[in-house]
């Protein structure tokens, strides 16, 4: 071959021929039988027995997110039926047939792209061919890969094929959308849903491979890919090469950080490891370290959201095995978890919650996240909260009376308890009412351990969460109800809680002497509750004046049903509000008003 002077040939230009014959990984160790696809035994083991048992279906759906391994399924089905000594679960990967299957040249098994090959026509070719005897295989198979692209006259012209197909003929249906395929269809196949691979039999399953390809990469960097892939196989066994086209044969945690644009997971540690240490200066440091890499703040909350779930489940439940990552990673989140109590991890958890949903509308986001820290830095323990309330409830004793002596710092809980116990205070209000009391719809009296009042000058959502927690021992149905509300104003005399919608005010309002006496209890003293619906930034109050009622009789019909249990329990779980209440036993309309 000549060429112009001055110009190369194309193999001279790349450095040699090119390696035609390179398969990339996820062909490359493709599964080829049952016992190398993971994570779906729930799909395997049905399918296995249908082959040992004999009563394989004439039609089956494979579903499921991409990746996963629905076509290669398909393919594996399709060589357990054929193979020379087949029917069998576990055939030869190197039976011809096998081979041929899985090269896409066999003749008894045609693999057709739905997405390119939608219309009527290419149907009709399926049914023409599929009366034709399978030769050398035992069965004519159609693997139909993304079925759901399909037109509605394909699969109506499919129906009755589908439906009474010939003998030893076999579809088998893979997609990413079962929802788009019509429902004729799916009522006609086996349906198997194959499912999000767990993240450590992804990292498993490419250390086996990293293993069989010479490739040095740590368990660390093999658990960023195998969480990057999302569950899927084949876009992590993607991502491994690309590392490998990268970095050669030996790839650092640092490399794998910069090709996948991932966080740094020791920044994120050191910045929730100052949060529990009470160094907010510490925070802010690491937290610029993230920002100057180029990180985004709304994506660095989130990861900072996900670690502190992890501290809490390891907090609660440690050998329950739900947190994944290396074993060193593990072992030191646990080791932080135990720096500082449950209740603490829960409130920062939900204190960044709260923050991280105005990050998206922030006009300085980074600003949002950094008084965030600053936060979370600042939570009182659990100790200290409890010692203020000692005190502060020594100092009501000493203020009513009935403490004569003591000092009001140097009590603890156990003092202010034993004091309670020595000189009872006068009777309350509260216990001026025996009848209210008694009544069956005031919840149990909570434990003396249970949560108190903070003082008047404590942040209002501090305050509505103990109040919360106060009620979810006490009254779950009330704790429920209190879901999304906040506390916007307290006083002495008055509490005013905004509610997230009209039905949520109602739903309050049918519960209003439980939540008097729940707050009663929480306070010490009787206070008046407001309610406020954030729609319409009005509300019913539980104790203050409601709108009139056309008749006295109207007012008390619909106090009665408000206050009917299985009516609030109607509201609560249809979360309905009542149109209209008609009395029982009368014939005709109710009375207008």
């Amino acid at each position: 071959m000549f060429l112009p002077l001055g110009l190369r040939s194309p193999a001279t230009l790349l450095g040699g021929p090119p390696n035609v014959s390179y398969q990339v990984l996820a062909r490359k160790y493709r599964p080829r039988g049952f016992d190398g696809v993971v994570g779906q035994d729930h799909v395997t083991t049905p399918l296995r027995n249908a082959i040992r048992t004999g009563r394989i279906p004439h039609a089956v759906l494979l579903t499921g997110p991409r990746g996963t391994g629905k076509t290669t399924l398909a393919r594996i089905f399709a060589c357990c039926l054929n193979a020379e000594k087949g029917p069998t679960d576990a055939p030869d990967p190197e039976d011809p047939i096998c081979l041929a299957i899985q090269a896409g040249s066999s003749t008894d098994v045609q693999e057709i792209d739905a997405a390119s090959r939608t219309s009527v026509d290419d149907v009709r070719e399926i049914i023409e061919s599929i009366r034709y005897a399978a030769a050398p295989g035992k069965h004519r198979i159609f693997i139909i890969d993304e079925v759901h692209m399909l037109s509605a006259a394909a699969f109506n012209a499919l129906l009755k094929t589908l439906e009474e197909p010939p003998p030893q003929s076999l579809f088998l249906f893979c997609t990413t959308n079962p929802e788009k395929i019509p429902f004729t269809v799916v009522s006609r196949c086996q349906r198997y849903d194959l499912r999000r691979i767990a993240t450590r039999e992804v990292a498993d399953n490419l250390a086996e491979i990293a293993a069989a390809e010479g490739l040095q990469i740590s368990e660390t960097s093999l658990l960023a890919v195998a969480r990057a892939g999302d569950g899927s196989m084949r876009d992590s066994l993607t991502l491994l090469d690309q590392l490998i086209a990268f970095g050669g044969e030996k790839v650092d945690d640092a490399r794998v950080a910069e090709v996948l644009d991932l966080i740094d997971r020791q920044v994120l540690i050191g910045i929730l490891t100052a949060c529990i240490d009470e160094d907010p200066g510490a925070a802010l440091r690491a937290c610029h370290t993230a920002w100057e890499s180029g990180v985004d703040a709304k994506r660095l909350g989130g990861e900072l959201l996900g670690i502190l779930r992890d501290l809490v489940v390891l907090r609660l439940a440690p050998e329950a095995g739900l947190v994944e990552g290396a074993d060193a990673e593990v072992a030191a989140l646990r080791e932080l978890a135990g720096r500082t109590e449950e209740a603490r991890l829960r409130r920062m958890f939900r204190a960044l919650l709260r923050e991280q949903e105005d990050l998206a509308w922030a006009p300085d986001p980074f600003a949002v996240l950094e008084v965030a820290l600053i936060r979370l830095a600042t939570l009182p323990k659990g100790d200290q909260v409890e010692q203020l309330l000692a005190r502060i409830e020594a100092l009501e004793k000493k203020l009513r009376g009935g403490d004569s002596g003591g000092s009001v710092g140097g009590g603890g809980a156990g003092q202010a308890k034993q004091a309670r116990r020595a000189d009872p205070p006068k009777p309350t209000r509260a216990e001026a009412q025996p009848s209210q009391q008694a009544s069956t719809a005031e919840p149990p009296p909570p434990s003396e351990d249970g949560p108190a009042a903070p003082p008047n000058g404590a942040p209002l959502d501090a305050v509505f969460d103990r109040l919360r927690a106060f009620a979810q021992e006490a009254n779950r149905g009330l704790f429920a109800a209190l879901e999304g509300g906040r506390l916007l104003e307290r006083s002495e005399e008055q509490l005013r809680i905004l509610v997230p919608s009209g039905i949520a005010a109602r739903r309050l309002q049918g519960r209003a002497s439980e939540l008097a006496t729940i707050c009663e209890r929480f306070f010490g003293a009787p206070i008046r509750v407001q309610l406020q619906s954030a729609e319409d930034d009005t509300g019913p109050s539980p104790n203050g004046p409601e709108e009139p009622e056309a008749t006295s009789e109207g007012k008390r019909q619909r106090q009665e049903a408000l206050n009917h249990p299985a009516v609030n329990d109607a509201l609560e779980i249809l979360g309905a509000e009542i149109l209209e209440i008609k009395p029982t036993g009368t014939a005709g309309p109710p009375d207008a008003g």
